[in-house]
């Protein structure tokens, strides 16, 4: 697996990429977002290939990914309500319903589950395209 903290300057990305990442790795990266110029965590595996991303922070997060089924995941809140916030996520601000973004550990626990077991939590609310 390989996780990666991307961080824009303007229009620039830099990013810091990890190809042995631990769960502590995983909550440190998370912690990095700020919802300003570090907004996006990734975890990816090549094969077969899956992914899921963190955006936004320091409060609020985006979760989103793909199976090897390449089913299209979004992390939900259900309970949260329709008011709209403003995210910045992967470089770009954003207006986002509040029950599409979730708190840091339920995003911690979507990426260590997903290190651990290479799947994600079907405990969790997610909405499925």
């Amino acid at each position: 697996m390989n996780l990666t903290v991307n961080t824009w300057d303007g229009p620039i990305v830099h990013s810091d990429e990890n190809s042995a990442p631990t769960a502590a790795d995983i909550q440190t990266a998370i912690a990095r977002l700020d919802g300003a110029a570090t907004s996006e965590v990734t975890l990816t595996r090549e094969d077969p290939f899956a992914y899921f991303t963190v955006g936004g922070g320091p409060e609020l997060y985006l979760v989103t990914g793909e199976t090897a089924d390449e089913e299209i995941l979004q992390l939900t809140d259900p309970g949260a309500g329709d008011e709209t916030v403003p995210l910045v996520c992967g470089g770009q601000l954003a207006d986002f319903a509040r029950h599409d973004l979730v708190d840091r550990e339920a995003a911690t626990r979507v990426l260590t589950r997903f290190l651990e077991s290479g799947d994600h939590d079907t405990s969790l609310p997610w909405d499925v395209q």
